[in-house]
Order: structure tokens, then sequence, then C-alpha cells
């Protein structure tokens, strides 16, 4: 049956059927084709005649591929335009946009910092999705008031920051603003220092980290009235040695006219450089920073409301004969554990500095406080093999044992055979284990250590160890059984004990102590 066809000229839409005529060729002899003989005198018309009506046969399925291929084209062309259509009237239907605006509000809040860390500090992508959004991300000051500058990686204008100030309308401020410490601040930074100190009224929490030309522009904005300021970091090269004050005052910041301070951070960073500071004392709650060991016993005299401390002691003193009270410290951090003779801390719960055992079993004999959590990190004196296990008898409530450095024998084989006297209520053990491959003495602290580990694991409190050093692979297979119990284990290849870094989640990174961590 012959194959039938409408078409239509698409260009007079002439109608016609492209096989009224007959176009099929008759079929030839194989005997012609498929062989390299001549054809006869007969055969040369039968050829040409199936040449001739092939090409026509060609001709009309060319035509009707060409018109299939239009018609598929304006079929498909169609498709995708009703396609966007449904999408566009489904988008209208979604729940998203019936979705109420406190909603999206919240949900934009959690785009942000701090619940969003290392995020832009405002709405400015959320803002450029719809008009919708833009209006709801502007209608909420609170989305605006986190100001950020790094010198280093800044590429916005000074009129962003005036349009972020204006949006982020009366509320208190948080503004983070980091420079090269070394260098020379650009005029663009300078520009921004200046828009960020005409609100200085409005600050709650800040952070500058400024090279030393700043002092004289950044001192007169804080000594000046700052009711709503709550957080202060400083880092700056500048130390107590610098003769910068023309009247001759020793205090290098004086701030004292900010009531709800009550934390204060400067020089953390930069240790190298102690500083003076005048604070409201009485109101800090968080201290932290670098001076002189006489300085920081006169502020905490001064401030018995402290509950964390951090110090960076930059001298050596003598002990004082009267123990400065804090009665409310629960967390301390200091570069120097000799420090720890001149405070009496009753409510302490967290301690951490230098492995030097005289002043800390010293403080810890003469202290009433039930310590949970203790962080030592490694010193260069050659302690007695024996200081480590004496320390922790002296903490039967230790519940966070934190050693950075090897870890004598004497102390593993202790903490393997004490369990329930040495440590019993301990629940999460880190340590560095230095162990040679080659060595005998170093197989047994590998094996003493993992029976520890595995006793206390399977019958005491024991919940998770962390363990830093070289060689640990020879320790994996015990540790791998371990997590398949549910016990939590980490491996930290280090070579030597005071390279060691992913300390955050043991040593808060507010009490780090950056010149010996």
């Amino acid at each position: 049956m012959q194959e039938s066809l409408e078409y239509s000229c698409p260009r007079c839409m002439h109608s016609f059927n492209l096989f009224d005529v007959d176009t099929t060729p008759a079929l030839v002899s194989s005997d012609i084709v498929k062989s390299n003989d001549p054809p006869s005198e007969s055969q040369v018309p039968v050829l040409q005649d199936f040449i001739s009506k092939g090409r026509t046969r060609m001709a009309a399925l060319e035509s009707k591929i060409e018109l299939l291929d239009s018609l598929m084209d304006k079929l498909v062309e169609e498709k995708n335009e009703l396609a966007a259509e449904i999408c566009m009237h489904e988008g209208s239907l979604s729940p998203l946009r019936r979705m109420p605006t406190e909603i999206l509000s919240h949900i934009f809040a959690f785009t942000l910092p701090p619940h969003h860390p290392g995020a832009e500090p405002a709405p400015w992508t959320v803002s450029a999705v719809c008009a919708r959004w833009r209006a709801i991300s502007v209608s909420q000051p609170c989305f605006w008031t986190t100001i950020q500058y790094d010198d280093d990686l800044n590429g916005t204008s000074v009129f962003k920051y005036r349009t972020q100030l204006s949006r982020s309308g009366q509320l208190p401020l948080n503004i983070e603003f980091r420079a090269n410490y070394w260098g020379v601040l650009t005029p663009e930074a300078r520009r921004i220092l200046d828009l960020v100190c005409v609100h200085s009224e409005r600050w709650g929490s800040v952070s500058f980290m400024v090279p030393k030309e700043v002092y004289r522009q950044l001192r007169p904005v804080i000594q000046g009235s700052l009711p709503r300021l709550r957080t202060l970091e400083i880092d700056i090269p500048l130390s107590v040695y610098d003769d910068w004050d023309e009247d001759g005052q020793d205090a290098l910041w004086d701030l004292n006219d900010a009531p709800v301070l009550h934390t204060v951070f400067f020089n953390r960073e930069l240790w190298g450089f102690p500083l003076t500071m005048s604070l409201p004392w009485s109101q800090l709650r968080r201290y932290g920073g670098c001076s002189e060991w006489d300085t920081h016993l006169d502020a905490l005299r001064k401030a018995p409301n402290l509950v964390d401390c951090s110090l960076e002691i930059q001298d050596w003193s003598s002990v004082t004969e009267d123990p400065v009270l804090l009665p409310h410290l629960r967390r301390l951090s200091l570069s120097s554990p000799y420090f720890l003779e001149s405070l009496q801390t009753p409510a302490l719960e967290e301690l951490y500095c230098d492995y030097d055992a005289s002043p800390i079993l010293s403080f810890l004999q003469q202290q009433t406080c039930k310590l949970q959590k203790l962080v030592m990190w490694d010193c260069s004196m050659d302690p007695d093999p024996v200081d480590l296990t004496r320390i922790v008898e002296a903490l039967p409530t230790i519940r966070h044992l934190a050693c950075f450095f090897p870890l004598p024998i004497e102390f593993v084989r202790d903490f393997r055979s004490q369990s329930s006297t040495l440590a019993p209520a301990l629940e999460d053990f880190s340590s560095f284990l230095d162990i040679d491959i080659d060595s005998g003495t170093d197989d047994e602290l590998k094996n003493k250590f993992m029976e520890a580990i595995e006793s206390r694991w399977r019958s005491g409190p024991l919940k998770s160890v962390k363990i830093y050093g070289p060689n640990l692979r020879i320790v994996g297979d015990r540790l791998d059984l371990l997590r398949t119990e549910g016990m939590e284990c980490a491996v930290f290849l280090h070579e030597h004990s005071r390279s060691l870094e992913n300390l955050d989640d043991t040593i808060p990174p507010e009490l780090q102590i950056l010149s010996v961590q």
C-alpha cells in the first residue's frame, strides 16, 4: 500500500501528496550489482531506470524528513515555552511565596553570622533575589549590624558600609576591623575606620587588629563614651615600653565610660607586646591579654567577678604574700603556671597551663576547687616521670584531661593499674604519645596505654580519646575496634608535641596561649 502524506508548501501553503507520483524504483537483479562483471546491453536501461527513480525517491524522502524536522522544531519550541509557563505558574503556588514574612526573616537570620560562620556579614545576596526578599531584608535592622573589614580580602566600597550602617538603624554594632599589623592603612581603610568611629556610641562588640599608627586615632574614641559596648578586643603592636603618652600617664588605654562592658581581650595574638589598660574592672566577666606579672596581679585584685581569664605573662616576679581571691573564676589559662601561686580560686573548674609540676601541685594542694578539666602543654624542662601521676592523683573529680607532651611510661603504668583511684571519673582523654617502633620500652608504652584506654572504656566512664604523635598507625587496629564498639577515637599524626594543631575542641580559642601553642 502506497504511503500518503499531505504536504503544505511553507511558502505558498499549497497542499499536495508527496507520493501522488510513483517514485519507487524497480528492483534490480543482484547478479548485476554484486559482481564485477560488466552489464549487458539489455541491463543498462534497467540500471539507468533504477538510478533515476531512486534519486526521485531519495528527493521525496529528504522532503519528508525536512518537513518532519520543521514540524519537530515547532513542537519542541512550543513544548519548551509551555514548560516555562507551567513552571512559572507552579512557582506561583510555591509554599515559599506564601510563607509569612516573620518566618522568612527567621530563615534569613540563619544565613548570617554567628549562625553561619564565614558567611557574608549582611544579607547582600539574599536581598538581591527578588523584590519581596529585598523588602524583608531591608526592613530588619538586626541583619545589618555586623561590620567586617579585612584589608587582605576586602573589596567593598565605603558607600556599601554607609548603606549598611544606615540600614542597621540605631541597634548596637558588631565590628571586626583587621588590617596588616606591620603596614599602614590604605586610604580606603582609613575612611572606613573613620566611618566606624563616628558610630562609636553604638558599638556593642568590637575587634580591632590594626597597625601602630592607628593608636592616636583610636585611643580618643575608646576613651570616650561607649554606652553599649559589651566586648572589646584589641591587637596592636604597641607596648608599655613605647613612649607614646604625651601626658606621662601609665595607662595606654583608659576605658572607664563603658557601663555594660564585660569582656576585654588585648594583644592575645601580638603576645610580645604587653599593654597596660585602665578598665572598669569590677564589672568584667572575661579578661585576657598580654601584660607584665605585677600589672596582671593589680588588675585581678580589682576584678573579683571574673569568670574566664587568659593571661600572657611577659616577665617574672615574686609570689605575692596575699593571694588574689577570684571567687567566681571558672576557667583560667596561663602562660606561666607559677602565677597560680598568687591566686585563690575556690570555684575553678578548668585550668590550662604549661606542664610544670611544682607550681601546679602546690596550687592544687592549697585549693578547695573541684577541677573538672586540666589541659597542660609541653614545657622546656625535663620533669620528674612521676610528677604527672601526682598531679592527676590530686584531681579525683577530673573529667577531661589533656597532656600535650610525651607521656612518661611511669604514668601510663599507673593509668592502667589504678583506674579506680587515678582519675576515676575521667570521660575524655587527649595525649601526645611518642612511640619509637624500634624501642622495646615504647612497645610497652603502646600496650599499656591501649590497655588503659580499653579498660576504662569497657568498665569505666571514659567516652572519647584523642591521640597525637608519630607512628600511631601501630595502634590503629585496636582503636578501630573501639570505634566499632561506639567509642569516639581520633588520631592526629605529629612529629613534635610543640607543633600540635586541631586543638580548638580541647582548648577554646579565647583561652589559647599563643606564645606556647
